[in-house]
Formats: structure tokens, C-alpha cells, sequence
């Protein structure tokens, strides 16, 4: 296949998960939403007689492979363990489907904190493929889908790809690992908070935690199962109808669940309660826990009230909004 062009940008959403993290991957119901935070790739082709894939982070990241897989990997400023090889086998991989021996520079700019469960590595891997592949033709939403997947598993191994998903077609959407995703229509927009700890985690290190939890406590964790499934339940409910003072509450329910297998952390429980404090209508831990992001959902009208007593404790916080656009293609 020949190129079309010899440049080409994309971007795809972060993601937030309302409900049921962990319990998903016992078979329960989870639900989670594209954010309208992006990761931003342009790629071009280049010169260099090597065809070296050149990659650059505005995060302080850089790193060439050269036709023979060698990188040469540049890290500027602190705590820079992000891992490019996804990225670049990607890339590789998409170039040699298109018969193509090509040099290309990318580039990633990145709305979405790196390693804080807000799904950068899925956006990363979705963005980077859309826009390599733009150079040959339109992209095809299944077909990068399920490429991304297949690379974002070199980062997270037993990721179920409901991260790629969220990313590629974007909106909030209710997950089962047997029965896939349906969209959830929402009676009004949501006004949502995400504040992010600074603490990095290991979602491997977070999934092996509960599974060891689940071992050594099943009949506790059949009935954490079984309260996760009707919280998720009573959401789905919640939404559809508008009903925000419901879903806060059920938040909070999530929350304790999840403390209850050893998951959160006691900054993400001191900056909920802080939250709830200040009038938010409920807010909990957001991904794999241990570290990462509270989301928190206020009334439209209490935003920088509850956002002005957080600021002090968090990081960074990040007003949000569900994003329905998901992948997009320059």
C-alpha cells in the first residue's frame, strides 16, 4: 500500500471508571466513560537513511529505533519510567502490514496524567495507530480497537481492552467481559472532578492484591461480588434518569467496597472525604486504586467550592466532562 499522505494527527480520550473496577474481572458489570482530557499524536515521515522510529513525549521522554530494534532511549527530569515499546511496535507493526520500510517521527502531547488509571496507555496506543495508519487510508474504528489492544497488552498483560474501547469510540458505556459494551444515554450532563493523588501504582501489583484477597476470603468476596453487581445495577438506573443525588451515593457505596479489598489508598480516602465534606454528592477511587485518582461528583453550582478545598492536597485536580467523540482523525 502506498502512502497517501505524508503526515497526519489524531488524539483519543482518557478515561474515568464510575463503577465496579476489580469486581469486573470476576464477571461482574462495570461502567466507565471517555473524559474530554487527550492524548495528541502527530506523525510524519522522514529522511533518515536508517528508517529509524523516532518517538518524543512532551512528559520527558524520548526514544529512536533503529531498523535493527535498538532504542536509544532519553529521559529528562524526574520519575520518567514511561514505557514507549508499545508505541513503537505498534508503529512497526501497522508499517509492515502496509509493506512499507519507512522512517516516521512521533509525537505525543498528552492532556491525561501518565500512571494514575485515567487509561493514557489505551489513548496513547489508540491515538499513535489512527494517525500512522491515516497515512494510508481512513482508519477503520473496530480494526484499531483491537490493534491498540493488542499493544496496550504489553503494558497492562491482562488488560480486557475495555480501556481501548471507552478510547476509540469514546461516551459512557456499561461492560461485561461476556457480553461486551452497551451505550448508556445520559438524562443530563455530568459536572465531575478528577483529582489525581501524584501517587503512581502498579495496576498488576493491584489486580494480584485482590485476586490473594479473593483466595484467602471467598465467602467475604461472593457477597462483595454480589453488592458490587446491584450497586451497578441501581446505576445504570441512576443515570438514565437523571437521578445525580443517587449516583453520589452509590459512589460512595463503590468506594467502600473497594477499601474493603485492600485497594485504596488513605490520601484517595482522605481527599474523598475532604470532597464529601465540601458538598460534593459522592466520590471515590477511579482505576486499579493504591495511588491515582478520586473522581468526585459535585453540583454544578459547588465546582469551585469543593474544588478550592481539595487544591491544598491534591496534585492536580481536572474538571471533566463525558466525552462522545472518542478517536479523531486530522
Amino acid at each position: 500500500m502506498i502512502f497517501r499522505r505524508t503526515s497526519a494527527n489524531a488524539s483519543a480520550p482518557g478515561k474515568i471508571i464510575f463503577f465496579g473496577e476489580h469486581f469486573v474481572i470476576y464477571n461482574n458489570l462495570a461502567i466507565l466513560g471517555s473524559i474530554n482530557r487527550r492524548i495528541r499524536v502527530a506523525v510524519s515521515l522522514n529522511n533518515d537513511p536508517d528508517r529509524c522510529i523516532n518517538i518524543r513525549s512532551d512528559l520527558g521522554v524520548a526514544a529512536s529505533y533503529s531498523a535493527s530494534s535498538h532504542a536509544n532511549v532519553i529521559r529528562e527530569g524526574k520519575d520518567m519510567d514511561i514505557n514507549l515499546e508499545p508505541i513503537y511496535k505498534i508503529a512497526k507493526d501497522i508499517l509492515s502490514e502496509r509493506e512499507q520500510n519507512a522512517g516516521i517521527d512521533i509525537y505525543l502531547v498528552s492532556e491525561v496524567p501518565y500512571g494514575v488509571g485515567l487509561g493514557s496507555s489505551a489513548a496513547s496506543c489508540v491515538a499513535t495507530g489512527a494517525a500512522i495508519d491515516a497515512l494510508f487510508h481512513s482508519p477503520d474504528k473496530n480494526w484499531l480497537y483491537n490493534k491498540a489492544t493488542e499493544y496496550e497488552r504489553l503494558i497492562h498483560k491482562d488488560s480486557s481492552g475495555a480501556d481501548c474501547f471507552i478510547s476509540t469510540f469514546g461516551g459512557l458505556r456499561y461492560y461485561m467481559k461476556e457480553k461486551g459494551f452497551e451505550n448508556i444515554q445520559l438524562e443530563k450532563d455530568l459536572t465531575l472532578l478528577v483529582v489525581n493523588t501524584g501517587i503512581r501504582h502498579s495496576t498488576g501489583t493491584l489486580v494480584s492484591l485482590v485476586r490473594r484477597f479473593k483466595e484467602n476470603n471467598l465467602s467475604i468476596f461472593e457477597d462483595l461480588v454480589s453488592t458490587a453487581a446491584h450497586i451497578c445495577s441501581s446505576a445504570l438506573t441512576a443515570f438514565r434518569t437523571g437521578n445525580e443525588t443517587k449516583l453520589g451515593t452509590l459512589m460512595n457505596e463503590n468506594h467502600q467496597l473497594l477499601q474493603k479489598i485492600g485497594v485504596s489508598h488513605k490520601k484517595i480516602d482522605y481527599l474523598v472525604e475532604v470532597c464529601i465534606k465540601s458538598g460534593a454528592l459522592g466520590a471515590k477511587l477511579t482505576g486499579a486504586g493504591g495511588g491515582g485518582c478520586i473522581i468526585t461528583l459535585v453540583r454544578n453550582n459547588e465546582l469551585l467550592d469543593v474544588s478550592s478545598k481539595i487544591e491544598k492536597d491534591a496534585r492536580e485536580f481536572m474538571p471533566i466532562k463525558i466525552d462522545y467523540d472518542g478517536l479523531l482523525v486530522d
